[in-house]
């Protein structure tokens, strides 16, 4: 006969309650939430969590009384050896420019940066002075042409927010927003367009003298302004990385002429970030594919729309006060108010557009080959066809009286993107920003190559 060995006692002792479970430490068995998080996500909301200060201004979530002064600071110590063959420019030359043009009427300063942003991949924006406080951005897909030859001389650029002054400073990165780099900065010129009358010029009464007068005393903003009305301008960039001379001509075409801003869109994009999870693209400033606009981002200044934060642990209904809900109310109405005030006036906080810039228009951007310093040659082949060719243009060439010949126009170049372009102002890659700013497990977008043909 088999003996039956006596069930266990269930004790009231041996059960673990949940006091004596976190008393233990053993936080894990008491979750109300299952499955626990994944080490990845966890991971990667650490890693929005300690976002750097550079990200932090840039995205509005903390105020310094000094830009300049920060972003110099920063910048400076993380200077990188100078490469033989790269342009850079001294960072004190820099602040001085800045500080030349930053808060005047007479300020005509730009910037380009390098975007790698993670939704829309990279890209460049273009950011002028338009007055003493803000600048009219475009971004533009594969940054500036700079072949007279190609035959992808043309580019697209898209209208974006006004801008603070102060986001030409900014190199910076964060899994939200990408990589920014300065890939180039400097002063602008205005150069007339042939064959056009003045806007607003009734004064047919005037002479030609008093008009000469009064056009020669217009300042780089309002020549801007007088250009951007007219849906066509042309600018030649004095700075360092683009070459002498280097002359760009914007123009809007009557189909993309429109005076009101873009509605609310319907729906958001989607990526799939580091750890799993999905990030919400609040609105992308370069539109690719669909003319569907975007929203515009909750917070800060940069090129394009903010992304969202990593979302918060979820919270049942017993972890929720009464205060907390009454705050992320009211924090839904401020952002809200603040979302329409940046869609209605197509200005960041801090911006002002007072020169009609209206959001995603799209203008056609080219390099204006005979203001550059190029002549156009013509040749006729033997079997019939007409090819053109530009050439760099020559001055002075009476060697007989002792004149040295000079050479207008310039080099070709290409810009290479984020694996090749260094910053004008650090000499830093954007990989090298990336890791100044501890961002680890940032993905880029793919599918970017350089214009080469």
């Amino acid at each position: 006969m088999v003996q039956k060995r006596p069930l266990p006692s269930r004790e009231p002792s041996l059960e673990l309650s949940y006091d004596t479970i976190t008393r233990k430490g053993l936080q894990s068995l008491a979750r109300t939430v299952s499955p626990p998080p994944a080490i990845k996500k966890r991971k990667a909301e650490a890693n929005e969590v300690q976002k750097s200060a550079t990200a932090a201004v840039e995205a509005g979530e903390k105020n310094v009384e000094d830009h300049l002064t920060f972003y110099s600071a920063h910048l400076l110590a993380a200077l990188r050896p100078q490469i033989p063959g790269v342009p850079r420019l001294d960072h004190q030359e820099w602040v001085e420019m800045y500080r030349r043009n930053a808060g005047s009427g007479k300020g005509c300063h730009y910037v380009i940066h390098q975007h790698d942003h993670p939704i829309a991949g990279t890209h460049y924006d273009l950011r002028l002075q338009c007055n003493p406080t803000s600048s009219i951005s475009f971004a533009i897909m594969y940054g500036l042409p700079g072949d007279p030859n190609s035959r992808r001389v043309n580019r697209n650029a898209t209208e974006t927010r006004v801008h603070c002054l102060w986001n030409h400073l900014i190199e910076t990165a964060s899994h939200s927003t990408g990589s920014m780099l300065i890939w180039d900065t400097g002063e602008f010129e205005v150069l007339p367009n042939r064959g056009e009358k003045e806007i607003g010029d009734s004064t047919a009464e005037a002479s030609e003298g008093e008009h000469d007068r009064s056009k020669a005393k217009q300042t780089e903003q309002e020549k801007l302004r007088t250009a951007f009305q007219r849906r066509k301008i042309k600018l030649r960039m004095h700075g360092t990385k683009l070459p002498n001379g280097y002359t760009l001509a914007l123009r809007l075409t009557k189909d993309n002429f429109r005076s009101e801003q873009p509605k609310k869109p319907s729906r958001r994009r989607r990526r799939q970030a580091p750890g799993g999870r999905q990030v919400r693209d609040s609105g992308s400033d370069v539109q690719e594919s669909t003319a569907e606009e975007r929203r515009p981002p909750r917070r800060g200044h940069s090129s394009l729309s903010r992304l969202s934060s990593p979302p918060a642990s979820p919270r049942t209904k017993s972890d929720v006060t009464d205060e907390d809900a009454q705050a992320d109310a009211a924090a839904a109405v401020a952002s809200d108010d603040e979302d329409e005030a940046i869609r209605a006036s197509n200005a960041y906080t801090g911006a002002t557009n007072d020169i009609g810039s209206v959001h995603q228009r799209k203008w056609f951007l080219s390099v204006d080959r005979a203001q550059s310093g190029f002549i156009k040659n013509t040749t006729k082949s033997v079997s019939g066809f007409v090819e053109t060719n530009w050439a760099r243009k020559r001055a002075g060439a009476d060697l007989a009286e002792g004149v040295i010949e000079t050479a207008t126009g310039f080099d070709r170049f290409v810009v290479g993107g984020r694996e090749i372009e260094r910053s004008v102002v650090t000499g830093r890659l954007a990989s090298e920003i990336l890791a100044d700013e501890g961002v680890v497990g940032y993905v880029p977008r793919g599918l970017w190559r350089a214009i080469t043909e």
